[in-house]
């Protein structure tokens, strides 16, 4: 009875593991190392002082040189030193294909000791969007289902309109920097030598370039024209011909047709 018992329990600690196994695990070599602390959602520094901006994620803007804080910068960077204090700071560093941005910062995905991926927490309490930039594409499709949960729950930034249902692209405010949500209907469809354009209404246009093309089979480019669709990426102000915004896209998880 007492063998059969130790077995009973072995079997639910299994099940209890496998159940709560994390979804998107480390899929490269891992080192570890120690956070000193945390600049903000998406970007933390390490007691080596080796700056990190988390891949696949884009959180809120903490307020500078006088400006308000956007919504939930703040309880976003509070929750990350929290979850890190309860694991005495200690993280394993996935390094990103491409490994640096242009401001030197180290571009990798942050796990806890235990394998918890945290850009999926972040997304999961809504604390960030994603974003995609390549060629670290990594967790795109592992993390795109926690983010949808997360808007569809309205949890935290969700809750904002400047995020769900996105701005609109006729009407985004001079002061929106950064990544962005935006949403419009497609004026028209146009091609380069080496981008593919697709411009929105207010002068927004979305660029993809032909060697990502296969990336999209899934998107009928030649069809979406009269379409409303929501896209994500960074707000690029220029003055072109064609637009005074440009938005890179480099997945097709970065577009929805509405």
């Amino acid at each position: 009875m007492l063998k059969s018992m130790r077995w009973l329990g072995l079997f639910f600690f299994v099940l209890s593991h496998e159940a709560f196994a994390e979804p998107c695990p480390p899929s490269a070599t891992t080192q570890s190392a120690q956070v000193r602390y945390v600049i903000d959602a998406d970007t933390v520094v390490l007691e080596s002082g080796e700056r990190v901006r988390l891949l696949g994620i884009d959180a809120p803007e903490l307020g500078r040189n006088g400006q308000p804080d956007e919504p939930y910068a703040r309880e976003g960077k509070k929750w990350l030193e929290g979850v890190l204090r309860d694991h005495d700071h200690r993280v394993l560093l996935q390094y990103g294909q491409e490994s640096k941005d242009r401001y030197g910062r180290s571009l990798a995905y942050l796990f806890l000791p235990d394998g918890t991926n945290l850009q999926r927490r972040l997304l999961s309490d809504g604390w960030v969007m994603q974003v995609h930039v390549a060629p670290n594409l990594e967790f795109a499709e592992c993390l795109a289902p926690f983010e949808r949960q997360a808007e569809q729950q309205a949890k935290r930034i969700w809750s904002q309109r400047e995020y769900s249902p996105g701005l609109l692209s006729s009407a985004i405010p001079d002061s929106a920097r950064g990544a962005a949500m935006v949403r419009g209907k497609v004026t028209r469809v146009g091609q380069s030598a080496e981008f593919i354009w697709i411009n929105l209404e207010g002068g927004v246009a979305l660029q993809i370039r032909r060697s990502d093309l296969p990336r999209f089979d899934s998107l009928s480019l030649d069809q979406i024209e009269g379409k409303t669709l929501r896209v994500r990426g960074w707000l690029i102000r220029e003055n072109a011909r064609h637009h005074a915004i440009r938005i890179r896209v480099e997945h097709p998880l970065a577009i929805q047709l509405l």
